[in-house]
C-alpha cells in the first residue's frame, strides 16, 4: 500500500493572499469521486470552495460557504453556478492537531432531502481510518507552522 498516494495536501497554512489559516488535506479517494462527477471547470469551482474555507476562522460556521454539520463532520453544500443542476457535497471535518481541514469526499447529491445513510456510514468510517492513521501520518505531508509546539515525533521525517 502506497501511503503517499492516500494523503494529498490541497494547500498550506499561511501560503496564499489573503493567506490560509488552515491546512487543505483531501484523502485520495475524496479527490477521484469529485472527478468522478465533475468537470475540470466545476471540480476546479469546488476546490475554490473549499479553498475559501481554509481561510477562515472557523470553517465550520463559514461567512461565505454553506456548511452543515453531519453526524461527526460537516458538508459543504454547493449547487447551481458554475456546477449546473448538480448539487455537490463535500465532507470534511477538523484536524486541530495540525490546523487542517481533512477532506473525507464527496457526492453528487440527487435529492433534496437528508444526506442518505449510507454516504453518513462512509465518510464516518473514512474519518475513523484517517485518525488511525491508515491513510498515513498527515504530519509528513503538512508543512508545520515552526511557531507551533510539536512533539519530536511529528519532527521526524
Amino acid at each position: 500500500m502506497n501511503v503517499k498516494k492516500q494523503l494529498k495536501v490541497g494547500v498550506n497554512q499561511g501560503d496564499g493572499e489573503p493567506p490560509f489559516r488552515w491546512n487543505v488535506v483531501l484523502l485520495d479517494l475524496a479527490m477521484k469521486e469529485g472527478s468522478s462527477f465533475l468537470d475540470d471547470a466545476q471540480y476546479h469551482h469546488v476546490a475554490e470552495q473549499v479553498q475559501e474555507l481554509a481561510r477562515e476562522t472557523d470553517p465550520t460556521h463559514s461567512a461565505t460557504q454553506r456548511v452543515a454539520g453531519v453526524e461527526d463532520f460537516f458538508e459543504l453544500k454547493d449547487k447551481g453556478g458554475p456546477l449546473g443542476r448538480i448539487n455537490v457535497r463535500v465532507f470534511f471535518f477538523l484536524d486541530k492537531r495540525f490546523t487542517a481541514i481533512v477532506v473525507l469526499g464527496a457526492i453528487f447529491k440527487q435529492n433534496e432531502g437528508k444526506t442518505p445513510e449510507s454516504d453518513k456510514v462512509r465518510m464516518g468510517r473514512r474519518k475513523r481510518k484517517y485518525l488511525q492513521g491508515d491513510y498515513g501520518d498527515p504530519a509528513l505531508f503538512i508543512q508545520i507552522d515552526p511557531g507551533k509546539r510539536i512533539s519530536k515525533r511529528r519532527r521526524k521525517k
